[in-house]
């Protein structure tokens, strides 16, 4: 292998690389990135046999070829010469040599057919194209709500569903809340998708930084995600999730209209006196228009603010998780929010008044 590029394209390559490879003790290889030529183009792959990725750089290629090397070498490396520098890349019995300027180095590598396989998939059978913003967008929305925990493995996951007559609609819960959001696409064969819960954080961490379309491509228990430059694999979790639609409130008993900015400055206010449960409790008192915020604790204080709002329906006192609350009043794009009550043991439905495209079910807590 013969080719050179510049180090701005390289580095930012290899960072993408280097979280996703494995730290693996036995399996040395994983900790590797897979440095390859063909053609008019040079890659970079790296796999922890979870996720896997293919990144494109524009380089010029002299000789095709491929070896394997230590990615967080060669990422340290490459990460401290100029970014306008140009590298020169020769193989040479599975070591790499790398020559600037004014600089040649050699990293020892790997066999490349020691390499795990990156997986194939036919590109033009049953996929699906959509921005990369809008992607990001309904994950980002949701997966802060599902399990950190692998007991259940179907809600440690993002579930992704669509129907001819049901919007691209991203879910997520860990059984104390729920997150929904739904995005202007419809697709009559999209399969029921869960992706779990770590492969999303990589995943919206890799295209975060890219624009245009993406393509998703299912494959048996695998998911491709395809950008001009990137090609991301993740396993899928088995399993089936929960029917959320039963859980979400078609009616309510109270409802409040309040300020989003207001209501989160109290939030995070009466958290500073919350106790290890971060909860605080909520008074919504129907004929002054106010919702009533106050938490107590026996080593720091209390505190009680008044919030003015527009209510319709029953008084009421209930007990939540304030950084709860918090999480959802993030993706509520107005300047209000619509609080749906069904008593006191019953969950809060938090959404826009304009645009149910996103809402957010958050249980009480009990006793306190």
């Amino acid at each position: 292998m013969e080719l050179k590029c510049l180090t701005f394209h390289f580095k930012d390559a290899l960072n993408l690389a280097e979280k996703i490879s494995s730290k693996n003790i036995t399996l040395p290889i994983l900790n590797s990135v897979l440095i390859s030529s063909e053609k008019k183009e040079m890659k970079l792959t790296a796999t922890n046999l979870e996720i896997g990725i293919e990144i494109k750089i524009p380089a010029k290629i002299e000789k095709e070829g491929k070896v394997a090397v230590p990615v967080k070498l060669i990422y340290n490396f490459i990460s401290n010469l100029p970014t306008d520098e140009t590298v020169s890349l020769k193989v040479s019995r599975n070591n790499l040599l790398i020559e600037t300027s004014h600089s040649s180095t050699i990293i020892k590598g790997y066999s490349p057919e020691d390499f795990p396989l990156f997986p194939s998939v036919k590109e033009k059978e049953n996929s699906f194209i959509f921005a990369i913003s809008d992607f990001l967008l309904g994950l980002n929305a949701v997966y802060y709500a599902a399990s950190l925990t692998e007991i259940k493995p179907e809600i440690a996951s993002v579930f992704i569903s669509s129907s001819k007559n049901t919007p691209l609609t991203f879910v997520a819960t860990d059984s104390f809340r729920l997150a929904r959001k739904t995005l202007h696409y419809n697709f009559s064969n999209f399969p029921l998708l869960l992706i779990p819960y770590r492969n999303v954080l990589e995943l919206i961490r890799i295209f975060e930084n890219e624009k245009g379309d993406i393509k998703l491509i299912p494959s048996k228990n695998q998911l491709f995600l395809i950008s001009d430059k990137i090609k991301f694999v993740s396993r899928l979790t088995e399993g089936t999730f929960p029917d959320y639609e039963e859980i979400i409130p078609k009616t309510s008993s109270t409802d409040v209209i309040i300020n989003k900015q207001l209501f989160n400055n109290n939030l995070k206010i009466a958290g500073v006196f919350s106790g290890k449960l971060n909860e605080v409790k909520l008074e919504i008192i129907p004929d002054k228009k106010i919702l009533k915020v106050q938490t107590s604790n026996s080593d720091f204080g209390e505190h009680v603010s008044s919030i003015p709002a527009d209510i319709n329906g029953e008084k009421l006192k209930i007990a939540f998780n304030h950084r709860y609350l918090v999480d959802g009043l993030r993706f509520i794009s107005s300047d209000k929010v619509l609080l749906r009550f069904n008593g006191e043991n019953k969950p809060l439905l938090m959404t826009d008044p304009k645009d149910n495209s996103f809402c957010y079910l958050v249980m009480p807590m009990k006793d306190i």
